[in-house]
């Protein structure tokens, strides 16, 4: 009988959730460094049990595996995807961009981009996305007004922020330049973040807000008051 195939558990972009995989092919490979040196490595393919996508895997050892000194224990191998894991699905309301007029096709394009770096191969990208996203955004709402800080202004004093998540927004901004401009590669956690509060403005302003306007059109209004006998 033939043999049972291997199985590893890990994480499925299709179905976003960790599923187990068959491992349907794997052999010894020579990987690259970045220091020009060549490691061995083991490729597998493997095929999602549920929605039978297919994903490469590649372990790699350190490079200094194999030369003299260094304690063995503290050597961790390094594993890579291709394609790489995403750990953040685009809203639903992103389908519904389109209908909010051209701002919002280059917008939607824009947020394509941002969510296809939420993976942790591409945090200083994602960062940059992050503030590139709501740079068009509130340009688009307020105009173009220079930096950062007078956009944000122009949002609290059209009502469009609170002074508070004004101050959220400054954070997130400013994480996205020291990106694009200082090397700060951001923590996973902080991404989340950003990401949460690009949303919360974009979302807010082009779906939920036209949405609540559109609910209190059929609101039925306060029956007055009798006066008193």
């Amino acid at each position: 009988m033939p043999a049972e195939p291997r199985i590893r558990r890990t994480w499925c972009n299709s179905c976003f959730s960790e599923t187990e995989h068959d491992v349907v092919h794997g052999e010894e490979t020579v990987a690259a460094q970045a220091d020009g040196s060549r490691s061995p490595a083991e490729t597998t393919v493997l095929r999602c049990r549920g929605c039978r996508s297919f994903v490469l895997r590649r372990e790699t050892p350190p490079p200094h595996i194999g030369t003299e000194g260094g304690d063995e224990s503290d050597r961790v191998t390094e594993t890579t995807y291709q394609p790489p894991r995403l750990w953040r699905r685009p809203p639903e309301w992103l389908a519904k961009l389109d209908v909010h007029g051209e701002n919002t096709l280059e917008l939607k394009a824009l947020l394509a981009e941002v969510y296809s770096a939420t993976n942790d191969q591409q945090f200083r990208l994602l960062a940059m996305g992050v503030r590139a996203a709501l740079d068009n955004v509130m340009t688009y709402i307020v105009g173009d007004l220079g930096s950062f800080e007078r956009k944000l202004d122009a949002m609290v004093a059209q009502g469009h922020l609170s002074k508070d998540r004004k101050e959220m927004l400054s954070t997130v901004i400013e994480a996205g330049s020291a990106a694009a401009h200082r090397g700060f590669k951001p923590p996973r956690d902080l991404l989340e973040h950003m990401v949460t509060a690009m949303e919360d403005v974009i979302g807010g302003h082009y779906i939920t807000g036209p949405m609540l306007q559109q609910l209190r059109q059929h609101i039925p209004p306060r029956p007055s008051r009798r006066p008193s006998m």
